[in-house]
């Protein structure tokens, strides 16, 4: 392992044992083995460290998303939403936000504009995938993402959770509606045709 994949994991490390808030320089030093100088050459900061960190747990999501992506598409080669299908089957069970390294980070880096450069231009990536390139009407795919965004962060910061059969139903709606991704382009269509219904006044 290069040094500083070392120090990556270090840190994590311990981000997972102390939390985010204990992270410091001469912490992750120690756990990865090297000088300060040997740290400060690959991370001359802590905003560097964390902005190091945080492409690292971008580049786990999109390869988690892809992995589950690639098995709703190989379930069914032809049809649309896999990405959106994806995304909110990531959101499935719930985060114990306090143990989730991932979440730790993005929590931290939330506290600094700056390092959520990154992450806001990740999800632009993801928005537009759901949104634009997913097979599905627009207002699908972005229902997705307001569902699985939703879930993630009401399990990172315990914003009266549902409970656990809760979220299943409404996970289950959603996914429903975006399988039957056919009959919801239609519906999105017919509702935007003037004088329409709209959808929500026809449940």
């Amino acid at each position: 392992m290069q040094t500083r994949e070392r120090i990556l994991q270090a840190a994590i490390e311990v981000i997972r044992t102390d939390g985010a808030a204990n992270l410091t320089l001469d912490r992750v030093a120690i756990a990865a083995g090297v000088s300060k100088g040997g740290f400060l050459y690959h991370f001359g900061s802590k905003d560097a460290l964390m902005a190091g960190l945080l492409d690292e747990t971008l580049a786990v999501l999109d390869d988690e998303l892809d992995i589950r992506e690639a098995r709703f598409r190989a379930a069914d080669p032809a049809g649309g939403g896999t990405f959106a299908l994806a995304y909110l089957d990531y959101v499935r069970e719930p985060y114990k936000a306090a143990d989730d390294t991932s979440a730790s980070i993005l929590a931290a880096a939330a506290l600094d504009d700056e390092l959520l450069a990154n992450t806001r231009a990740t999800f632009e990536r993801w928005q537009e995938r759901l949104m634009h390139d997913d097979k599905l009407a627009p207002t699908a795919g972005l229902l997705a993402r307001i569902v699985g965004d939703g879930l993630w962060l009401i399990d990172l910061f315990g914003l009266a959770p549902p409970t656990k059969a809760e979220r299943h139903e409404v996970l289950d709606l959603v996914s429903a509606m975006i399988s039957d991704h056919d009959a919801g382009y239609s519906a999105c269509h017919d509702s935007e045709a003037p004088g329409a219904e709209p959808p929500h006044a026809r449940l």
